[in-house]
């Protein structure tokens, strides 16, 4: 594989998610009523940024494939707009590319281990935002589809069954041997803890940031947990780029059903596209610096798995 190619992806998907805010006409400054919520709620969402790397970080860790933090930031960062490229699949062989290259690890583990990674971000995202349902009373009009998602990703994360079946189609398709790492449920159950936190630290960023566009009604802190069940689904909405126009109607009805008038719930939901942009701008910029200065150790222990 030629190096350095990933890079290339940051440029096509730079280039798709000018195309694609563009088209939906959401870079809209809206009304700021506390500025002091609004700085709370980035800083949130910062730290919800740099503890999704960690994440990423620490699958590789319980894996056998350890890289450094630096690396995993930078190449979190460098692939954080791939999400836009029609199929969204090169948001999860981007930071793989780049943790590969840079510890001489095979992409295709990497890029296995990247997609349980993004498998166990969906069912934390799911769980921490249909707890908000229940609370909220909404969940009646959303368990079908809420059960079906959790019944499949679990399948996904925990059976390995689905795993082989998987590894076999793929043999089909490029027609050469492949071996599928999966994480062992007890590397799920250590790793969970912190996508957990990431999820909550974007829930709550969340609440603050609806509280600084609202005024003259008390935000339940439960609206924050809108979010993440709202970016879950939104993600996998496989025909929308990044999401977008799903995540924004899925925040609209759960802050309805909090109680938040139907016009206030539109602006928070629009606004939150330009909020989290600048929260994906942030971990774009820290991991592009990263990168330049090429902040990492020389050598980590290598595993004899990893060859």
């Amino acid at each position: 594989m030629k190096k350095g190619w990933h890079k290339y992806l940051v440029y096509i998907s730079l280039i798709f998610l000018v195309i694609a805010l563009y088209r939906a006409d959401y870079l809209k400054i809206p009304i700021i009523y506390s500025w002091g919520d609004l700085l709370l709620s980035f800083t949130l969402l910062f730290a919800g940024f740099l503890a999704q790397v960690w994440t990423w970080f620490t699958v590789l860790k319980q894996s056998n494939s350890p890289i450094d933090y630096p690396t995993a930031l930078a190449g979190t960062g460098l692939s954080v707009f791939t999400k836009f490229i029609p199929g969204k699949i090169m948001i999860i062989v981007g930071r793989a590319a780049y943790a590969a290259e840079a510890f001489h690890y095979p992409v295709g583990r990497l890029s296995a281990l990247s997609l349980n990674t993004q498998l166990i971000a969906l069912w934390s995202g799911l769980t921490t935002g249909t707890i908000g349902l229940f609370f909220l009373e909404g969940f009646a009009q959303w368990r079908w589809l809420i059960i079906g998602l959790f019944a499949f990703l679990s399948i996904m994360i925990f059976n390995t069954t689905a795993n082989k079946i998987v590894e076999k189609i793929l043999q089909k398709i490029l027609k050469k041997n492949i071996n599928l790492p999966q994480l062992h449920p007890t590397v799920v159950l250590k790793v969970l803890p912190i996508f957990f936190i990431y999820w909550l630290l974007w829930a709550a960023a969340f609440y603050f940031l609806g509280k600084s566009l609202s005024t003259g009604t008390e935000l339940s802190i439960l609206s924050g947990l809108s979010f993440p069940l709202a970016t879950t689904l939104g993600i996998m909405a496989i025909i929308a780029p990044g999401g977008i126009g799903v995540r924004e109607g899925i925040i609209v009805g759960c802050l309805t059903l909090s109680g938040v008038d139907p016009t206030q719930a539109t602006t928070i939901s629009v606004a939150s596209r330009l909020w989290f942009f600048i929260g994906e701008s942030f971990i774009f910029i820290l991991g592009w610096l990263t990168d330049r200065l090429k902040v990492r150790p020389s050598k980590l222990p290598q595993s004899s798995n990893s060859q």
